[in-house]
This record gives structure tokens, C-alpha cells and sequence, in this order.
């Protein structure tokens, strides 16, 4: 019993250390755009709007108008690289920093995995809810393995060709799928191996 107490209080920390970081990091943007906004919402006769402060009005404001041109940025090649340059040179020696990353990504966009294809994995008489990432030289194939409920929380593993088998479902789906702890699933497989 106090074994799952204690991994059920740590799986919680986890799972709510990432939503708490966004918290705080919107709150820090909020009040360094407040300061932005105090000269504008000075200028204006109006104190309030619809009961929000003028101010905290002007700094959503100016916070949405920076994410919509940082990703506008984003779509840039140069954007890309320093991005791609800051991560690999800088944010990856922060520990966890990887694992926040992800955890955030699968809060944000849950279907933003281009080139996964879903797949039955085979080991010995078991099948597993895969996606091939990649072919390999020598015939090997770059699978990653998800967990469920969270589809991007799981382990990569490389497999022989032979054992593994293209699903006939879309990437969303698949997710879905493993969202919900395979529920539906057999109506999806008939026809695939098993």
C-alpha cells in the first residue's frame, strides 16, 4: 500500500512538473509584457474592459501578437538551425530538459510526428503498437515503441525487416488508439497478423 502511494504521488509530480513550468513561464511573460503595456494603457481613458485591467488586456495582447510572429520565425530555415544550434550546444546538458520537452510537445501537438508510419512490432508470440522512424542499411528497421496512455513517452529499438508489419491506419488514429489503452483496436487489426 505505501508503495502505491509513493509511485502514484511521484507519477503525479511528473506528470503535473510540466504544466506547472508553463504556468510559471506564461506568468513571467505576462508580467514582463505588463511592463511593455504600462506606457500604452496609460494613454488610454479607460482603466477597464469588461472587467479586465486595461494593462493585463495589452499585455495578452502583445503576447499573442510575439507567439504569432515567433511562429511565423519558426517557419524559417535560419530560425530552425539556431533553434536546432541553442538545443544541442545549450538546453541539452540542462538535466530533464528533454523529458519537459516532450511531456510539453504532446500537451501542445499531439500529431505533429511527420514520417512516423504505424506498425505491429512482433516479439516471440507478442504483437506491439509501433512506429517505424526509419529503414537502416543492413535491414534493419528504427522502431520507436510507445507507452499508453502517453504515446510519446516508450523506447526505440532496431528490428529485423520481417518483423515488422505496416498497419493500415493513419498516425492519429494510432495515437488515439494508445490514448485510450488500446480500446477499439480490434475492430482496426482484423486482417493484420496476430
Amino acid at each position: 500500500m505505501v508503495q502505491f502511494l509513493k509511485t502514484t504521488m511521484i507519477g503525479g509530480i511528473l506528470f503535473l512538473v510540466p504544466f506547472i513550468i508553463l504556468i510559471a513561464i506564461i506568468g513571467k511573460a505576462l508580467s514582463i509584457m505588463g511592463k511593455l503595456a504600462a506606457p500604452l494603457a496609460e494613454k488610454l481613458p479607460v482603466d477597464s474592459v469588461a472587467g479586465v485591467a486595461v494593462i493585463d488586456f495589452l499585455a495578452i495582447i502583445i503576447m499573442v501578437l510575439i507567439c504569432f510572429l515567433a511562429g511565423l520565425a519558426a517557419r524559417t530555415a535560419r530560425a530552425r538551425r539556431f533553434v536546432h544550434s541553442l538545443e544541442s550546444k545549450v538546453l541539452s546538458k540542462i538535466p530533464a530538459y528533454e523529458f519537459l520537452k516532450s511531456k510539453v510537445h504532446a500537451v501542445i501537438q499531439t500529431d505533429d510526428a511527420e514520417g512516423l508510419k504505424p506498425v505491429l512490432a512482433r516479439y516471440d508470440d507478442a504483437w506491439q503498437i509501433g512506429f517505424e522512424v526509419e529503414r537502416v542499411e543492413g535491414g534493419l528497421v528504427t522502431v520507436f515503441l510507445p507507452g499508453s496512455p502517453d504515446p510519446w513517452s516508450g523506447s526505440v529499438c532496431f528490428m529485423t525487416a520481417d518483423r515488422v508489419t505496416p498497419l493500415d491506419q493513419n498516425m492519429q488514429s494510432a495515437v488515439i488508439a494508445l490514448k485510450g489503452l488500446g480500446k477499439g483496436l480490434n475492430v482496426r487489426l482484423q486482417g493484420q497478423p496476430g
